[in-house]
């Protein structure tokens, strides 16, 4: 390069041209400027020549192939199509997760609730022996709660003794669930906070006994006054005995008439039944709420209003009537999506489309 030869007043020994911090691999412009600003081969930029000459190199882990320079993502990849798993699988975990924080406050909430109660029943005069052991042995039980990252639901009543639960169970918790279901008002207390629910971590749900007196008064009330009593009704990983037999009596028959009753109107959606079935739906299971959609012909009626509207003088797009079977997808519960019945009957709306689309037979 001419700049490095002696025309630019190079006395000392030229550096080599192959090493770091060589000008030799630079523009003839830039090297210029640089000799200008008093530049000295084979040193750093900076009042101290305190700058790197040598240029940052990818770091290469192990057991990879040496091709991943600065800012490689190793993206995931089946049969050429980019896997989501991994994005479905944290948000699986995160629901896990907050049922599992919810369980535990309550397990910690029923702890002080119970904690609280015996300590009243001894100022109230209650010398007994069983009363104070049962107090030491909940006292006992609260250093569960201390260890976050070994607590698991369940683990704090296995703590107790089987004579302190039955204890508590039968006479401190069973008299006041007793009185508090014949004077419960579902409107008042929709989840039941005040009688019920802070127990359920220690008697698992509602006496037997106490079925008829509840179902009394949540029989003719709003979704969010029965929800709740899916959880309480049975022993969790138990048969949902009580649950299902509420269900196939109170549910399954409102569900049915809902659906029965629904009057399907394209382009827009007047009469309000469907969502009010799927808000209902979760409290069934999907098979249940699969067969009262086709036994109460609720895809044939789908299918019939989109016929007539594709083939009316109001004739919409192709944008719109896929956009109309869309939006009709988006209102069945995730549930509901994965049985291959509801699967079938939607995507058989969306091929009657493109068939009306292209003046073919509907």
């Amino acid at each position: 390069m001419a700049l490095l030869e002696p025309s630019m007043n190079q006395t000392h020994t030229p550096y080599p041209s192959n090493m770091p911090g060589s000008l030799a691999s630079t523009s003839e412009a830039v090297a210029r400027i640089m000799w200008r600003w008093n530049y000295k081969e084979g040193l750093g930029l900076g009042a101290r020549g305190q700058g790197i000459i040598a240029p940052v190199q990818p770091a290469v882990p192990r057991r990879r192939r040496p091709r991943a320079g600065i800012g490689y993502r190793k993206k995931w990849y089946k049969n050429g199509q980019q896997d989501m798993t991994p994005q479905v699988v944290q948000e699986e975990w995160l629901l896990r997760l907050k049922d599992l924080s919810r369980a535990m406050d309550f397990e910690e909430e029923c702890c002080e609730k119970t904690l609280a109660l015996l300590r009243d029943m001894m100022k109230r005069g209650d010398a007994s022996k069983e009363t104070a052991e049962v107090l030491a042995a909940i006292v006992k039980s609260q250093k569960v709660f201390q260890r976050k990252n070994k607590r698991k639901p369940g683990r704090w009543k296995a703590t107790l003794p089987s004579s302190a639960t039955l204890y508590i169970v039968e006479e401190v918790i069973m008299p006041r669930v007793v009185a508090g279901a014949r004077e419960w008002e579902p409107s008042w207390d929709p989840d039941c906070h005040h009688w019920l629910r802070p127990w359920i971590p220690l008697i698992g749900h509602l006496p037997e006994s106490l079925y008829d007196t509840v179902e009394s008064k949540i029989v003719s009330h709003v979704h969010d006054h029965v929800s709740p009593w899916k959880e309480y009704l049975d022993p969790i990983n138990l048969t949902p005995v009580q649950w299902d037999r509420f269900a196939r009596r109170h549910v399954l028959p409102r569900l049915a008439f809902l659906v029965r009753e629904l009057r399907i109107t394209p382009p827009k959606q007047i009469d309000p039944s469907f969502q009010t079935a799927m808000l209902w739906a979760p409290l069934v299971s999907a098979r249940d709420m699969a067969s009262i959609l086709e036994e109460k012909r609720f895809f044939e009626k789908w299918e019939s209003a989109m016929r007539h509207w594709l083939q009316s003088a109001a004739r919409p797009t192709l944008e719109e009537a896929v956009a109309w079977c869309a939006g009709w997808k988006k209102l069945f519960t995730p549930e509901l999506l994965k049985d291959e019945r509801v699967l079938t009957r939607l995507d058989a709306g969306v091929a009657m489309v493109d068939l009306g689309m292209q003046d073919l037979r509907i």
